[in-house]
C-alpha cells in the first residue's frame, strides 16, 4: 500500500543532521508522496528547497504578505 503523508515538517532544525537520510528512508515505509508544510517565510522557503530536491515531496507555503 502506498502512503501519502499530507503533513510533515522536514524543514525543522531537528532534521539538520540527518534530513537526507530520514527523507530517503520514507520510501522504505511505502511513503510515495509527502507534503512539507511551511509555517512562515523562512520555513516556506526551506519547504520549497526540499520539494525541489526530492521529486516525491511537495511544499505547502504560507503567504505572509499581510
Amino acid at each position: 500500500m502506498d502512503i501519502f503523508d499530507t503533513h510533515a515538517h522536514y524543514d525543522d532544525e531537528k532534521f539538520d543532521k540527518d534530513r537526507d537520510e530520514v527523507i530517503r528512508s520514507l520510501k522504505d515505509g511505502n511513503v510515495t508522496k509527502c507534503i512539507n508544510i511551511g509555517c512562515d517565510i523562512d520555513t516556506s522557503k526551506k519547504a520549497c528547497n526540499i520539494a525541489n530536491t526530492y521529486e516525491f515531496i511537495y511544499a505547502a507555503i504560507r503567504n505572509s504578505s499581510k
